[in-house]
C-alpha cells in the first residue's frame, strides 16, 4: 500500500467528521426548516426517558456519527504513518479499510446526501489506488 494515497483517503473521513460536527454545533444546517417541528423536537420526550428530548437525541446521534468517522480516519492514518507494514500484513485491518467506506457509500446513497457520498467514493478510489501504486 502506498502510504500517501492511503492517508489522503482516510483524511477525507476526518474532514467529513469534523465538518459534520462543526455544522451541527455552530450552524442551523441540521435543523428542520419547519420552525414548529423544531419546537416539537425540542419539547418531545421519548418513551425511554423523561430526561432529554428528541432534538438532543438527534444531536447526540449526529455527534457520535462524527466521532466514529474521525476515529476511523485517524486510526488508519496513524497506522499508515507508524507501521504501514503491519497494516499490509493484517487481513482484518485490510478488510476494515475497505468495508467501512463501502458501508458509508451505501448509507450516503440511500439515506443522506450527494456530497458525503461523493467524498466517500473519492476516499475509496484513493484507497484502491494505494493498493496498486508502489
Amino acid at each position: 500500500m502506498h502510504a500517501t494515497l492511503l492517508i489522503s483517503g482516510r483524511s477525507v473521513f476526518i474532514i467529513l467528521g469534523i465538518g459534520h460536527a462543526v455544522l451541527l454545533l455552530f450552524t442551523a444546517k441540521f435543523e428542520p426548516k419547519d420552525a414548529a417541528l423544531l419546537v416539537q423536537l425540542k419539547t418531545s420526550k421519548t418513551g425511554m426517558s423523561n430526561t432529554g428530548n428528541i432534538w438532543r437525541g438527534i444531536k447526540g446521534f449526529h455527534l457520535s456519527h462524527s466521532l466514529g468517522i474521525v476515529i476511523y480516519g485517524a486510526f488508519y492514518t496513524i497506522l499508515a504513518i507508524e507501521n504501514i507494514n503491519y497494516l499490509k500484513s493484517s487481513t482484518a485491518l485490510s478488510v476494515g479499510l475497505f468495508v467501512v467506506p463501502v458501508i458509508y457509500i451505501y448509507l450516503a446513497q440511500n439515506y443522506w446526501f450527494n456530497l458525503p457520498r461523493n467524498c466517500f467514493i473519492l476516499a475509496t478510489c484513493l484507497l484502491t489506488a494505494s493498493v496498486f501504486v508502489r
